[in-house]
């Protein structure tokens, strides 16, 4: 996997100064890899987009420099994000020090991501997994943790790969962070983080109150920004699906972080009854976690609803997001307001966790949707709007790639 620029530089030069022929020159050493860090493989549809973007970027702006994603489940990955990138390879070397050590899953923050660093540092702390940390000494270029909500401050074993950020700067290798979300997050695992995001060259978070958390610390502040989500790298080019044929009214409501979920049912049946939403109109089940997000569509098969259309999660990986606009949403979930809402539809989200889900709307919220939020025990409100300034996902677009320029200069300042 050499890289075609500098091979092309390399012939050229050899031609005009030596008369030699193309093929007596030596050949290239192959590029380093760019190193990722995300989270998709489960999968849950807004870590493969998130992902999934940035391979596409990648591929644009450097066809020929490999790429190694470290994620939780590199299987699945692999197969869902194969078509994203030529050269791209997936690991899980990252996530297994986090969860493969002697001390409990999400224990302390400090054992367990002292275990990574050690590991990091001397491949004999963790021999099984050698090789991954061999690459990373000799075959990286740059370290870019890629956006999401994966890391938070009781995830402790999640958050610990953050480690990688101090030990990336020790060895002489440029790291960035992008669109991170790390709320709820105090203690000692706020403590960390801050650690480990000022040893980061930038370091975008794309909610407030993460924005806040960190630069309550001076090193970390210094190199925190507050950014949109990743998913727009690329301007969302290429994420939808085709608009025929989908339906008016659209759903995406998960069953996990509910401690209720047939009150949450009925709270969503309650806000279908409050729009005039007849039980035989056409209404459509997005689903983002698979079976996760499934129940809402049985239960409104059981309450009379026969006009349902159902979104599985492969659907959405192979044909793109189902919203177009004129549509009506009420979600649950982080990605389907943003992809709503950015699409142009009105709608409301239902907040199934405070200190998690909250955080996620409302950053949604201050990149430009007016969706209103359902709340348990309050009157059902109107649906909002969705995004009206016709040209901020474009600025979202350029703000992201301007952000890692650092890392991915764009290629005319690359041969210049």
């Amino acid at each position: 996997m050499r890289h075609a620029l500098w091979d092309a530089l390399r012939r050229k030069a050899g031609s005009a100064e030596t008369g030699k022929p193309d093929d007596a020159m030596p050949p290239a050493d192959p590029p380093k890899a760019f190193y990722l860090v995300g989270e998709p493989g489960y999968p849950n549809f807004g870590d493969e987009l998130i992902a999934g973007e940035w391979l596409k970027f990648l591929a644009a702006r450097y066809p020929s420099v490999p790429v190694v994603l470290d994620c939780a489940r590199p299987g699945p990955a692999a197969v869902i994000l194969r078509d994203k990138h030529p050269h791209v390879t997936f690991t899980d070397t990252l996530r297994r020090l986090a969860t493969e050590n002697p001390f409990p899953y999400d224990g302390p923050i400090d054992d367990i991501s002292g275990f990574v660093s050690a590991a990091l540092h001397d491949d004999g702390v963790a021999p099984n997994y050698a090789c991954g940390i061999r690459l990373l000494h000799r075959g990286v270029q740059a370290v870019h943790m890629i956006g999401g909500g994966y890391m938070r401050g009781d995830w402790t074993s999640n958050l610990s790969r953050l480690s990688i950020g101090p030990w990336a700067r020790e060895q002489g290798i440029p790291a960035v962070g992008t669109g991170i979300g790390l709320m709820p997050i105090s203690g000692e695992s706020l403590r960390y983080a801050q650690r480990c995001v000022a040893a980061f060259q930038s370091f975008t978070v794309r909610d407030v109150a993460t924005y806040n958390a960190l630069r309550a610390d001076d090193n970390a502040a210094a190199v925190t920004g507050l950014a949109p989500d990743d998913c727009f790298v690329n301007g969302l080019e290429g994420c939808y699906m085709p608009a025929e044929g989908l339906p008016d009214t659209m759903l995406c409501i998960q069953s996990d972080f509910v401690s209720d979920q047939s009150a949450l049912y009925a709270r969503v049946e309650q806000a279908l009854e409050h729009w005039d939403i007849e039980k035989d109109s056409s209404i459509g089940i997005v689903e983002c976690n698979p079976r996760i997000d499934a129940p809402i569509f049985q239960y409104l098969q059981n309450h009379g609803y026969t006009g349902l259309r159902f979104f599985p999660t492969v659907e959405l990986l192979e044909r793109g997001f189902p919203a177009r606009a004129g549509q009506r949403w009420i979600s649950t979930r982080y990605h389907p307001h943003i992809l709503a809402a950015a699409a142009g539809c009105a709608g409301s989200y239902i907040s199934v966790s405070p200190d998690y889900y909250d955080v996620k709307h409302e950053a949604v919220l201050r990149m430009g949707s007016h969706w209103t939020r359902i709340a348990m025990n309050a009157e059902i409100p109107a649906a909002g709007g969705g995004f009206t300034d016709p040209g901020i996902v474009q600025r979202y677009r350029e703000d992201i790639r301007r952000s890692v320029d650092g890392i991915y200069p764009v290629p005319d300042r690359v041969a210049s």
